[in-house]
């Protein structure tokens, strides 16, 4: 595609794209911030190859000449190339089946939790909120989940900060003492 550059365009700073992340959300940041720029289609084609590097960057280089006519039709085609690397989404049989660990901390699993929520396109706050529980291990938190169920995702979050720090405090008290213990024997 032939374009004359404008001598005053200068490209914004791109997330640089290799081939091994979600290319659907590196279309959507590219457009985002080429958008400030300027809305001409061909310089978007151009300065997207900006944006990449890596394997990627050697897919754009490969491209026979004549076969970017517009802007929509190169993210399709980027789109398409690296559709493996896609982030799939979730679905809420993906949130019934998400379990905390029998030694996996609380933290590690909320953040697992919520990663999970962000993929179920369409999900309820209050259906979200219904699958934390059973997904939690037997324990003084699902007790504390079961008997007062959190009305938000905020109450969620401030009632499972509160036990990350009861459970930091408990960890670092029994390193404490196997600390001293350890200390102790060796006298």
């Amino acid at each position: 595609m032939e374009v004359q550059i404008p001598d005053r365009f200068v490209p914004p700073q791109f997330k640089i794209y290799d081939g091994t992340s979600d290319p659907e959300a590196h279309v959507k940041s590219f457009a985002n911030a080429m958008a400030f720029r300027t809305g001409c289609d061909a310089i978007w084609c151009r300065a997207f190859s900006l944006s990449l590097e890596g394997e990627a960057l050697e897919w754009f280089d490969s491209l026979p000449d004549g076969s970017i006519e517009n802007f929509k039709g190169l993210s399709n085609m980027f789109k398409n190339q690296f559709a493996a690397c896609r982030t799939q989404e979730a679905t809420v049989v993906d949130l019934m089946n998400l379990k905390q660990g029998k030694e996996e901390p609380l933290k590690d699993f909320m953040d697992r939790f919520q990663k999970t929520v962000r993929r179920v396109k369409g999900l309820s706050t209050e259906l979200a909120l219904q699958h934390v529980m059973p997904g939690l291990r037997p324990g003084p938190f699902k007790d504390s989940v079961c008997r007062n169920p959190p009305k938000s995702m905020e109450e969620l979050r401030q009632r499972t900060t509160d036990e990350i720090r009861v459970e930091d405090m408990k960890q670092s008290y029994r390193k404490e003492l196997q600390e001293a213990k350890a200390e102790k024997e060796s006298r």
